[in-house]
């Protein structure tokens, strides 16, 4: 019976430990992540486009991003400054300096996967990316 009960505490502790790393993973935005979506130009067709996005903490809140974006047809890349503003999401402002466009984007942490949303007077898109 106690080898009974300590197998069930051993497998009870070793779900809480998942749970806290996964709670934890998903406020974490530092790092790069890269993956795929959809980008709406308002002078165009949609096009699939490829993002690598890289953050870098500045303070508690604070988040600069550089991303490197392709489509079949160009190739771009942002800057940016995003606001935690709960405990997974952040909101900011992006640049991209190559054809003078600026927006608001918005990213959605989940674990180890995020949600970009953007949006500018030029278009808006969103993308899904993986933690590398």
């Amino acid at each position: 019976m106690t080898a009974r009960i300590s197998t069930r505490l051993l497998l009870a502790l070793l779900a809480i430990g998942l749970c806290l790393e996964t709670e934890a993973g998903a406020t974490s935005l530092e790092g790069v992540w890269s993956g795929s979506g959809v980008v709406n130009p308002k002078d165009g067709p949609r096009e699939t486009v490829r993002c690598r996005l890289s953050y870098k903490q500045e303070t508690e809140k604070v988040f600069s991003l550089t991303a490197t974006c392709a489509t079949h047809s160009r190739k771009v890349q942002q800057t940016g400054q995003l606001l935690k503003v709960g405990p997974t999401s952040y909101v900011g402002d992006f640049y991209n300096s190559g054809y003078d466009i600026s927006g608001r984007v918005r990213v959605v942490v989940k674990g180890s996967a995020q949600t970009v949303t953007f949006q500018s007077a030029k278009g808006s898109g969103s993308v899904e990316l993986r933690k590398r």
